[in-house]
């Protein structure tokens, strides 16, 4: 089986709090008995909300966590390809009155679907989730 792990689960495996929903995730990600990727964008989106916490609240830890996780989660990189099956999606998505975001926003949740679609087209049979 593969996860395909959103900005807000990574973010909250990255979160440097143990309590709450962040020891929940945390807890659940510890025994997912499955292959765990995620995008390059999502460790952008997490590590710039981590970097400014850390700006703003010198104490903020999280960074070193996230660069441990990817030891254990693949992340996955922004090809040409990721990038031109996100723009067919948004496409397809505008056409059909669908707007996933402003239409000058990058749009990261459209490429994260890309690269989900990818990834289920290159294994197919293995439950690909998202979370």
């Amino acid at each position: 089986m593969i996860v395909l792990l959103d900005t807000g689960i990574l973010g909250l495996v990255a979160s440097p709090h143990n309590t709450g929903e962040a020891k929940e995730c945390k807890q659940w990600f510890e025994g997912l008995l499955a292959r765990r990727v995620t995008s390059d964008i999502c460790d952008y989106e997490v590590r710039r909300g981590l970097l400014l916490a850390s700006i703003t609240k010198p104490n903020v830890a999280g960074i070193d966590k996230l660069d441990t996780l990817q030891q254990v989660i693949d992340f996955l990189p922004l090809t040409k390809r990721v990038m031109k099956e996100a723009a067919q999606l948004w496409a397809v998505a505008r056409s059909q009155g669908m707007h996933t975001a402003d239409n000058k926003n990058i749009d990261a949740d459209i490429i994260i679907s890309a690269q989900w679609k990818l990834l289920a087209e290159a294994y197919p049979g293995q439950y690909c989730c998202c979370y």
